[in-house]
């Protein structure tokens, strides 16, 4: 279904540039925790903790794009 005609236009458009966003926060997140190795172990582990919500968070978006880019799902 073509953008201009999808009735999740609005929904398209925030979801894609938060997606953007959060596949960044991810990559610095990853990289923050390997900054933690062999410095401390906790920090090194709740980062990686944080960086696996963040892409389970991705993932659950990339279902709802696809949905409002088919033209259904309410995103509830």
């Amino acid at each position: 279904m073509a953008i201009r005609n999808n009735p999740c236009k609005a929904e398209l458009k925030t979801a894609r540039r938060q997606r953007r966003q959060l596949q960044s926060m991810l990559e610095k997140l990853n990289k923050m925790s390997c900054q933690w190795d062999g410095l401390s172990g906790w920090l090194e582990t709740e980062s990686e903790r944080l960086a696996e919500s963040v892409d389970q968070h991705l993932k659950a978006l990339d279902e709802q794009i696809d949905e409002w880019a088919n033209g259904t799902g309410n995103g509830e």
